[in-house]
């Protein structure tokens, strides 16, 4: 059984949609920043700051391997995992990419009051124009997109009604 792969910008679903799959399917939902913190013992911002983003993307493309591997598993991506074409190949190798698509506003009406730091860090302008030139590239690594405006539940219901 392929994996499904969530990906999409910040605030799209990906976290509540993979949950409600998860139970659902019965597979195994797994968070691949989650996972990288505690294969590696820590976290992302940590290594960041400390290792620089160079370093956190060739974790985070081991990471892609060592899950690729895997079968049956509901895997919800960070908004930059997909960018990387490599991760998005060996994420594809072994699932379906499901790219779960919504208009910035709505993303915005979600993140707006969070405390991550690409929201912490850039004006709402300046979000809109990283979401802008993202939408490309998420579309291109889809192999199923999603309105992601809808409720979480409807979402689920047609990523399992499109992937059976």
């Amino acid at each position: 059984m392929k994996n499904i792969v969530l990906f999409g910008f910040m605030g799209c679903g990906k976290s509540t949609v993979g949950q409600l799959l998860a139970q659902q399917t019965g597979r195994t939902l797994l968070d691949t920043d989650s996972f990288l913190e505690q294969k590696y013992g820590r976290r992302i911002a940590d290594i960041f700051a400390e290792d620089g983003e160079d370093a956190f993307r060739a974790m985070e493309t081991a990471v892609c391997r060592e899950l690729s591997d895997r079968r049956g598993l509901i895997l919800c991506c960070g908004g930059g995992t997909v960018l990387r074409e490599e991760n998005a190949a060996i994420l594809s190798q072994g699932g379906t990419m499901v790219f779960l698509d919504i208009p910035f506003a709505a993303a915005y009406a979600r993140i707006c009051g969070s405390d991550r730091p690409l929201v912490r860090n850039n004006s709402k302008e300046t979000l809109e124009q990283i979401f802008l030139s993202r939408a490309p590239v998420y579309r291109s690594r889809a192999q199923l997109t999603v309105d992601a405006s809808q409720s979480p539940k409807q979402v689920a219901d047609a990523i399992r009604n499109r992937i059976k």
